[in-house]
C-alpha cells in the first residue's frame, strides 16, 4: 500500500504544507540534478516524512514501489 501524498502548489505565493500533507515531522533536502541524472540510493524514514519539491523540469520518482510522474510545482 502506498504511503505518500502528491500535491502541486502551482504559482501560489505561499503554500502551507503541514495540513495538506498531514505532516508530523519532516526531512527536507535540496538537490539540483542535470537532465538524465538520478539519485543513486533508496532509503526510508521511520519517524519523519520526506518532502521533495520540484522547482523546474519534470521526471519520475519511485515512491513506495509506485512510479510517480513529477513536474514543476509538485
Amino acid at each position: 500500500m502506498s504511503n505518500y501524498t502528491k500535491t502541486n502548489v502551482g504559482n501560489e505565493g505561499r503554500a502551507e504544507l503541514h495540513e495538506t500533507l498531514s505532516l508530523t515531522g519532516a526531512e527536507v533536502s535540496i538537490n539540483s540534478l542535470p537532465a538524465g541524472a538520478s539519485v543513486p540510493f533508496v532509503h526510508s524514514h521511520k519517524n519523519n516524512e520526506e518532502i521533495y519539491g520540484i522547482l523546474d523540469g519534470k521526471g519520475t520518482a519511485i515512491i513506495d514501489g509506485d512510479t510517480v510522474e513529477i513536474t514543476a510545482g509538485d
